[in-house]
């Protein structure tokens, strides 16, 4: 007797247990669930249409416990749907049965890491698995449903498709979570081969992937109508794609003065028209207007309404920037979350460091003439936009001149931070809060400063809450951060073997303009900690005037920088083709890994080497907490609102998601120091 669930169509239905007996199970493989739901229906023209939420996995050794964790993350979930000949999918037209949408399992499946799928109809779901035959002994195996229970899929079904057991307290105090017309008292906490699934799924399609990329020779991530392409990297390009819920690593370029921004123009979620009407119970997606039907066409967007609105609400902490001296507020103005105007204007015409590049002027004049800033005016777009043409990794240039601010106050000092800076920025922080108790900067048992803001930083480094620094301090800072936070364990492994830590940053592409502005980090760091640091830029993000996809410099004394083109994982082996050979973390900012086809390598690599520590950003919370779940559900539980996220809102066009350049930070292989 095993039990399963049955998840109604209709929300006003209890979702349930019912008792099913292993009846008929040589038809199916060992599945007795499809022999049971054909049975009770007596319908002669049905039949059950299985759909995999997590794909079985056959043991390969006779010692797996039948209780352990091991041969729980090996069993597979299943979704059946009971067709008609007559009203099942047409797989020539590619109609479906006209059906009641299912909300609940289709937020199963999202919370699975199956983005693109929707059920319709009552659905079935169980599990099966692999159980050792007493039989046949120990080294044999039988396909066998297992118990199923309603606790196991409620916080997923009912509550959101975010699994963070503390997200999940924060939509139950919002909003009342009912199953059926019953009120849900408590949410039971997801289990853990449920929290794992999108990372399995995603592991297992990038398995799949590289195989049958082996036996072709080419890659299989195409427009192709295959399982594999459109399972692994559609969920990019359906209503609820995860792309359309970033921005792209390399933020729309900025418009030339009379050119027409079409950016500027909200755009309905579903059919992606312009719209400016923001869906009622959330505040996070736009919708077209009646009569257009894209809100009920768009329906899986109510799988998600409820867990958007708690991001949205997210929205003041985001942009909460307490110690800077209020230059930020224009950047974080309603108008900025669908127009870069209001940026553009603060560089050009309030700081005055860029201005617009004269299309006419050699390469050579217009490299001199280039600041830090420009990529923030116009973009990157592979290597070729009116900034990144400009762009030459290897011109070493000072603070000053990289800012170009006319207060040189407003710069810090190229030099290491020392003990006494510590001291100095903490007695300012006491005299100025007229508190003991306030946040003091703190050092961690390497010595590194333990910074938690941007007040941390600017006091440390002796800065006036009016410079605007911040807006690429973002960068170098996030890099420390993730260094100080996160990489505490490899540091101390490279300390006891007197060797640099090596640290791969992947999916560099703007960065490759401000390259000497990487010097802080080296400074916020103890001088005799020795770094290793290789960016990893894809061959086609190399700007023009860059003649070779190979560099190295020496950024500062303890800190030393390779810039190597190609694809990590791919043309790139991590162990092997890059100096220094394996890293102990891996970094990528704005890293969107479910947007790009590159980023599974770096995934599976940290998938199958659990020693390298992964940190990643992202621009808002829905992506950032879909890529996160890649990592496994310690890897979700990780993600945090970034201190050293850009103070400035970014615009998006499809959904009001509050979106900021490093927003959010989670981290892959979490290792606990125990010192």
């Amino acid at each position: 007797m095993t039990k399963i669930i049955k998840i109604p169509c209709h929300e006003s239905i209890s979702i349930s247990e019912e008792i099913i007996s292993d009846i008929d199970t040589v038809k199916y493989g060992g599945d007795a669930i499809p022999s049971y739901l054909l049975q009770s229906l007596s319908l002669d023209d049905s039949f059950v249409d299985t759909t995999p939420l997590i794909r079985i996995s056959h043991p390969s050794s006779n010692s797996i416990s039948i209780a352990g964790s091991d041969w729980e993350s090996m069993l597979g979930l299943y979704v059946y749907s009971i067709c008609t000949t007559s009203h099942s999918r047409s797989e020539t037209s590619g109609e479906s049965r006209q059906c009641k949408p299912n909300i609940r399992a289709t937020r199963l499946a999202m919370a699975c890491g199956w983005h693109s799928l929707r059920f319709e109809g009552d659905v079935f779901v169980g599990r099966l698995g692999y159980v050792p035959n007493s039989h046949l002994g120990q080294t044999e195996f039988q396909l066998k449903n297992i118990d199923l229970t309603v606790d196991d899929v409620s916080s997923a079904c009912l509550c959101s498709p975010d699994l963070r057991v503390s997200f999940k307290n924060e939509i139950y105090n919002s909003v009342e979570i009912c199953n059926g017309g019953e009120k849900m008292e408590f949410i039971p906490s997801p289990p853990c081969w449920l929290e794992n699934a999108s990372q399995k799924n995603y592991v297992d399609r990038a398995s799949l992937s590289a195989l049958a990329a082996a036996m072709t020779r080419e890659e299989v991530f195409t427009d192709q109508n295959t399982e594999c392409s459109n399972k692994f990297s559609s969920p990019n390009l359906t209503n609820q794609s995860l792309e359309s819920n970033t921005s792209p690593k390399d933020e729309q370029p900025l418009t030339m003065e009379g050119e027409k921004a079409l950016t500027e123009i909200t755009l309905c979620l579903h059919c992606r028209g312009p719209s400016s009407s923001l869906c009622e119970e959330c505040s996070g997606a736009y919708f077209c207007d009646e009569p257009r039907r894209c809100r009920a066409a768009g329906w899986s967007h109510q799988c998600i309404c409820a867990t958007w609105r708690i991001y949205v609400l997210r929205r003041n902490d985001l942009s909460t920037f307490t110690y800077l001296a209020d230059w930020q507020l224009p950047l974080l103005r309603e108008d900025c979350f669908v127009s870069e105007n209001t940026y553009r204007n603060y560089l050009t015409n309030i700081l005055g460091v860029v201005s617009p590049v004269d299309t006419h002027s050699d390469s050579s004049t217009a490299k001199r003439k280039q600041t830090w800033w420009a990529t923030e005016l116009y973009g990157w777009s592979g290597g070729s936009s009116l900034s990144a043409k400009y762009v030459d990794p290897g011109r070493r240039i000072s603070y000053n001149d990289g800012f170009a601010l006319k207060d040189s106050t407003l710069i810090p000092e190229e030099r290491f931070v020392t003990k006494e800076d510590i001291l100095e920025a903490n007695e300012k922080i006491n005299k100025e809060t007229h508190s003991l108790e306030a946040a003091l900067i703190q050092t961690d048992v390497h010595g590194l400063p333990i910074l938690s803001s941007w007040e941390h930083y600017y006091r440390l480094r002796s800065l006036p809450p009016s410079s605007p620094i911040a807006l690429l301090a973002t960068f170098p800072l996030t890099l420390y951060y993730a260094i100080q936070r996160y990489g505490i364990v490899p540091l101390t492994v490279a300390k006891m073997l007197d060797k640099p830590l090596k640290i791969h940053v992947v999916g560099v592409e703007k960065e490759l303009n401000f390259v000497d502005w990487f010097k802080e980090v080296g400074f916020l760091l103890p001088e005799e900690f020795m770094i290793e640091m290789t960016w990893v830029v894809r061959k086609d993000m190399i700007p023009q005037l860059s003649q070779s996809t190979s560099k190295s410099m020496q950024l500062s004394t303890n800190m030393k920088l390779s810039i190597l083109g190609g694809t990590y994982g791919d043309s790139l082996d991590p162990n092997f083709d890059i100096s220094g050979g394996p890293p102990d973390m891996i970094i990528g900012m704005n890293a969107g890994l479910y947007a790009y086809e590159s980023w599974r390598h770096v995934v599976s690599y940290l998938h199958n080497h659990p020693n390298v520590v992964g940190v990643f950003t992202d621009y808002n919370e829905h992506s950032g907490m879909n890529c996160a779940s890649l990592g496994g559900g310690k890897a979700r539980r990780s993600l945090e609102i970034n201190p050293f996220r850009q103070p400035r809102a970014m615009p998006v066009y499809c959904m009001n998601l509050p979106q900021f350049s490093n927003g959010f930070i989670y981290v892959f292989n979490h290792q606990e120091y125990e010192g």
